[in-house]
């Protein structure tokens, strides 16, 4: 709706609505004089037309009474005064009428605001004549106002025109406090910068993120208001007894804080995710930037206590915006039966000028992700989809990936174009290694990278972003020596345990003679006979014998050049391989040929050369024959035991699935056909020579694991079905480490979680134990089943009991503290009966 503005000689303002012509002559008639009059009808000076921008200027002061101008049109106004009956230069007004329709201005700065609405010198005018009416006004440096207001009328006159008028009382807030520990309010001017310098950065994929904790207590009477100094107090409980000095137990302090409706105090924490936009369906726009109230998964608080937080927490940091798409402030429901509570009440929110973001909209358009922190030096190499597997690199190089690998070998650093998940191989590899790890949509043709794409950099991702500059050869080989440790780790190993061991016969701390994968599958099918798979163990004695009496010979020198040359090396390198292998005659074990391979130096510097020599080496062991007594045993056990079925032959080797080195995905497991012409005596030496695969040499080298020490187990056991579902879980809540729980991911059918196929995003959730049980929280669905859960809640149950059993079992044998283990479970849904699966778990390393 227009309204007409008509400046009279005597200097009233009326305020005219449109309406029919007879009504509008009256009213002109009866207020303005004849040169007005025309002037308003003719559209000339001392008229003017109001777009709804609500700028309050000298141009729009009254001198006469508000009730009086606004019974020429009927109508409300709405008196906003404090206690000395002034009205607050800038404020934000929302009011909701009978029929539920809500309104929202802001007054005293430039606003697009319903045209219902008017500001005035003491308030605001509202067009239409409501019995009564809901507002909340937010004025800086007072306490909210929230009223329900039944509207006063003066009578009306013939043409049912009538004038009403409320007022709304402003009690202004306490002088804000600051000191060394806390703060209960921040100015406009240096607000912003006073929260970050008391906020503390949250690593993870949103970017630079920081939060502060508040503290709000009394909430029966006058409630106070504490924003803790989060890098001194960084947690809520030490805060309220050791800074506010109340002598709470742990018990009390949480029955009074995050439990019932009836609670006197309430904790949480505000985040501002500076880096990033999302779309907001309650801002009706792209948040930029957006400070969130946030809670714990487990506080069972109701939409109308989020909204008592919001209120008191906004009021009081007076540099968050009223308007427009940045420094606003949401309300981020800690779980997804959080959000259901408050899509269901979502009018109240509205109703308080109060924003809320879902979680699907915070975690749906990420861009960037700060996956792992870090410093490293190599050339800055773009690898396209599958050339970084069969590339010779290593930790002097920093890997560009248009595409996640299958495999993560070696590196310095990372940058990939598509996002990674915190369990991607990539990711867990960076971790295990301490190096850079950053996830960029477009990085090839980002200005910061794209010219320095074949150049020597520095590569750092820390928690507020990222960097790459241009470094010296110098700057490089420093960081470099500093990376080898000293001192070599020499794996133990028994090589004097013999026969093939059933599961049912060995558990954890048969590590030292089949392999820490062995030992833990075991352990774990004692643990869950149903859940985790039945089989028996391949000492390491095997793998070292067939080393010890296997034969190199010409003839398989000759071969193993020929299948360098087909898997496209330059035919220079091949040769000079087959030189060094038929170097010293026929007749050397692969013992020896392996000590004098790591003896010799053009082996040690020559990259290109020491992936064909592993290469050729492997190719040796797959060809020789295991000894005929040992192949009749294996393949008699494994027709004995399982029947003519395929059964799984896993690397287990005594460098991998350890406490100080994970090792995943190095070695390589391989499927074999009881009764066929690939039985498990033959297949087992490809997982023998796994030991000496690229990655897994360049892996061991970095970390100086001397490599004459590792030996070779292998677990047989029946191979997996069809796969409905497939995931990882961390005994550890990675998405928000403050909080005990579970971290899980998991994709639809065989679609690998740790290597997403065609940018495929799996499920993603935590499981938080509560009194009642456990909570889900879902951060994203799969992008292959984006509408609907992969697993059923009871499957996540059963998953979640599964693992509480693990990790118990697991932290005694490890001699940890159940809180403080973090093991990577590995599990799956057979297809059709969707029966849980648990494949293996082995220690989660971060370095």
């Amino acid at each position: 709706m227009r309204t007409i503005r008509c400046f009279p000689a005597a200097g009233r303002k009326i305020i005219l609505s449109e309406a029919p012509l007879r009504r509008l002559v009256c009213n002109l008639l009866a207020a303005c004089s004849v040169a007005c009059l025309i002037a308003c009808l003719c559209g000339l000076a001392g008229c003017s037309e109001s777009s709804g921008q609500n700028d309050r200027t000298d141009e729009d002061a009254t001198d006469g009474d508000l009730d009086g101008e606004s019974c020429a049109s009927g109508g409300v106004s709405i008196s906003i005064v404090d206690a000395q009956g002034a009205t607050p230069p800038v404020f934000q007004a929302t009011l909701r009428l009978p029929d539920g329709k809500i309104l929202q201005t802001v007054c005293g700065e430039e606003s697009e605001s319903p045209a219902e609405l008017d500001c005035t010198d003491s308030g605001l005018r509202l067009s239409d004549d409501p019995e009564s009416l809901a507002i909340v006004v937010k004025a800086r440096g007072f306490r909210t106002a929230s009223a329900e207001k039944t509207v006063a009328y003066d009578g009306q006159d013939g043409d049912g025109i009538r004038c009403g008028h409320v007022e709304v009382s402003l009690s202004a807030l306490d002088a804000f406090e600051a000191n060394d520990d806390y703060r209960t309010g921040f100015a406009a001017d240096t607000g912003r910068d006073d929260f970050l310098a008391m906020a503390v950065l949250i690593p993870g994929e949103m970017g630079a993120s920081y939060a502060v904790k508040f503290y709000l207590e009394n909430l029966d009477s006058e409630p106070n208001v504490y924003f803790q100094n989060t890098k001194r107090h960084p947690l809520h409980y030490n805060f309220v007894r050791g800074v506010l000095g109340k002598p709470l137990s742990q018990q009390e302090y949480e029955r009074q804080t995050y439990h019932g409706e009836s609670r006197t105090a309430m904790a949480g924490s505000v985040i501002v995710y500076s880096d990033i936009k999302v779309p907001s369906q309650a801002l009706g726009g792209v948040a930029d930037g957006p400070f969130t109230v946030e809670f714990f998964p487990s506080d069972d608080l109701n939409p109308q206590q989020a909204l008592t937080a919001y209120r008191l927490l906004e009021e009081r940091m007076s540099f968050i915006a009223w308007q427009g798409n940045s420094e606003r402030l949401f309300y981020l429901p800690p779980t997804e039966s959080h959000q259901d509570d408050l899509v269901e009440d979502e009018a109240s929110f509205r109703a308080a000028g109060a924003l809320w973001l879902l979680r699907e909209e915070l975690y749906g358009d990420v861009k960037m992700q700060l996956l792992n922190k870090g410093v490293a030096y190599g050339v800055l190499r773009l690898f396209q989809a599958g050339e970084v597997e069969n590339a010779p690199v290593s930790y002097k190089d920093i890997a560009l990936l248009i595409r996640l690998p299958n495999e993560a070998p070696l590196l310095g650093g990372t940058i990939t174009e598509e996002l990674q998940t915190p369990l991607a191989h990539v990711n867990v590899a960076a971790r295990s290694r301490g190096t850079p790890n950053l996830a960029l949509i477009g990085a090839s043709t980002d200005p910061r990278i794209q010219p320095l794409i074949g150049s020597l950099v520095r590569f750092e991702v820390n928690e507020g972003g990222f960097s790459v500059q241009p470094a010296t050869q110098e700057e490089a080989e420093a960081f470099w020596a500093g990376l080898i440790p000293d001192e070599p780790f020499v794996p133990e190993a028994d090589l004097e345990r013999t026969g093939l061991l059933p599961f049912a016969e060995i558990g954890f701390n048969d590590s030292i003679a089949v392999g820490v994968k062995a030992a833990n599958l075991a352990e774990l099918h004692t643990l869950l006979p149903e859940a985790a798979p039945d089989g028996f163990a391949v000492p390491f004695y095997y793998y070292d014998r067939f080393l010890r009496t296997a034969l190199v010979s010409d003839g398989l020198c000759d071969d193993a050049r020929d299948d360098c040359l087909d898997e496209e090396r330059q035919a220079a390198i091949c040769d000079r391989v087959k030189a060094y292998c038929r170097a010293e005659g026929a007749g050397r074990t692969l013992a020896t040929y392996i000590n004098d391979l790591l003896a010799d130096a053009t082996f040690r510097t020559d990259t290109e050369y020491r992936e064909a020599a592993l290469d050729g080496l492997r190719y040796l062991i797959h060809h020789i024959p295991v000894d005929a007594a040992f192949a009749a045993q294996l393949d008699g056990l494994a027709e004995n035991k399982f029947g003519a079925i395929d059964v799984r032959l896993r690397s287990s080797t005594n460098a991998e699935d350890l406490s100080n080195f994970s090792g995943a995905g190095l070695y390589t497991s391989i499927s074999a056909a009881v009764g066929s012409g690939d039985p498990p005596s033959s297949r087992i030496r490809k997982v023998w020579s796994s030991v000496w695969n690229w990655r897994a040499f360049e892996e061991r080298s970095f970390w100086a694991i001397d490599h004459q020490a590792v030996k070779m187990g292998v677990a047989v056991h029946p191979a997996y079905g069809d796969e409905a579902a497939n995931g990882v879980l961390i005994t550890r809540n990675l998405a928000d480490p403050a909080v005990y729980g579970f971290y899980v991911n998991v994709q639809m059918g065989e679609t690998s979680v740790t290597n997403p196929v065609n940018g495929a995003l799996p499920e993603i959730f935590s499981l938080v134990p509560t009194g009642n049980g456990v909570e889900i929280i879902r951060t994203r669905y799969s992008s292959l089943s984006p509408d609907v859960p992969v697993m059923t809640e009871p499957e996540i149950l059963s998953l979640y009991q599964a693992a509480q059993q693990i990790q118990q079992r697991f932290s005694i044998l490890y001699n940890q503290s159940a809180y403080d283990l973090a093991l990577d479970i590995e599990f799956k849904l057979n297809q059709g009966d969707r029966r849980l699966a648990v494949k293996q778990t082995r220690p989660y390393f971060e370095r």
